[in-house]
């Protein structure tokens, strides 16, 4: 979620609370005032340090973009200078403020350490900070259905508001997205799937973390597991509220890269070669770019620090091929395979033509 999306939440909050006699009016003008400047409604230190972490990271990707078109060499050594900087301007907000999870979740990222090395800090910041919402969050319950208790949700509270006015609750949720992606990253398949489940029970809080689960349970092979949790997901989808104005919707569990690559993973490994056939054709047929990225490996921006909101009509193609592709690597010929399919290759080329890639 990102932080021009629940930092203007979280302050609107504060500031409805000790202003409640607000005319609808002013309560519209205020709402729009803060989306426009939020500096200005930064009235406490927590708030303070949520506005100087909201620069850096709309610096840090602002600045990744512009850098897009650099010779490798200069890219790389740009990049690694901006990583450093922006970590070093992550930990001294951290070192300010606890309590901003994203700017200590960023630092840690951002650490030129091996990848158990980072599971491990990421580990000990989703404990310590599940530790603190659970004594100072009243009825949250990261157990519960939508991560707080009936009670707390008594008297018509909606736990999507809950969540995304919380910049910890967020910031909880952006490390256990973190730790589930890091997890299928080093084959911990299950793992993976235990802190993506987690991420799911949020209401209010974007999120594909269905698309992790999906990835892990094509990797082991669990044929029944994958489709149960597909109709989950879908049942999921049918029977939801409405959902809140900063949520990105997203297509149907049907339509999705994540489900349409998984299938097709999870039919090639288990030897069913000519539903496999017809999953991949599904795949680079309704996914934009789904064949190219399959074909040509390409570079994603690191998620920094979950995975952003798409940008284009074929982002969330190439992240599903992205996270996958540990498990495309693991599975013997499967590229070479799905270019010999008919139409794949004319996917591939079709795309990369309209998008001069």
């Amino acid at each position: 979620m990102d932080p021009s999306v629940y930092i203007p939440l979280y302050l609107e909050r504060e500031y409805l609370s000790s202003h409640p006699d607000l005319t609808p009016a002013a309560h519209e003008l205020v709402h729009e005032d803060i989306a426009a400047r939020p500096e200005k409604y930064a009235t406490s230190e927590h708030a303070r340090a949520l506005i100087a972490y909201a620069e850096i990271h709309r610096h840090l990707h602002r600045t990744l973009a512009s850098m897009e078109e650099l010779p490798d060499e200069e890219f790389d050594r740009k990049r690694a200078q901006l990583f450093a900087e922006t970590r070093l301007a992550a930990h001294k907000i951290a070192e300010t403020d606890r309590l901003c999870v994203d700017a200590q979740l960023l630092s840690i990222l951002l650490a030129e350490v091996s990848l158990d090395a980072c599971l491990h800090d990421l580990l000990v910041l989703e404990g310590h900070t599940r530790s603190f919402l659970e004594g100072g969050t009243s009825g949250f319950d990261p157990e519960a259905e939508h991560l707080f208790t009936p009670e707390a949700l008594a008297g018509g509270r909606d736990a999507a508001e809950l969540t995304a006015t919380d910049p910890v609750i967020i910031g909880w949720l952006h490390t256990v997205e973190a730790i589930s992606q890091l997890s299928l990253a080093s084959a911990r398949y299950r793992a993976a799937m235990q802190y993506a489940r987690v991420a799911m029970r949020a209401e209010g809080y974007p999120n594909r973390a269905e698309g992790t689960v999906l990835l892990a349970l094509a990797r082991l092979e669990d044929e029944e597991g994958f489709f149960a949790f597909a109709h989950e997901v879908g049942e999921r989808e049918r029977t939801a509220d409405v959902q809140p104005a900063w949520m990105t919707p997203h297509e149907p569990i049907d339509d999705s890269p994540w489900y349409l690559l998984g299938r097709t993973l999870l039919l090639y490994k288990l030897g069913k070669r000519r539903a496999a056939r017809r999953a991949l054709r599904d795949f680079a047929n309704r996914c934009d770019g789904g064949a190219f990225f399959l074909l040509n490996p390409t570079y994603l921006t690191p998620y920094l620090p979950a995975r952003p909101a798409p940008q284009a009509s074929w982002s969330t193609s190439h992240q599903a091929v992205w996270e996958a592709d540990g498990i495309i690597a693991d599975t013997p010929d499967f590229v070479v395979w799905a270019e010999s399919v008919e139409g794949v290759s004319y996917a591939s080329e079709s795309f990369a033509d309209r998008n001069g890639f």
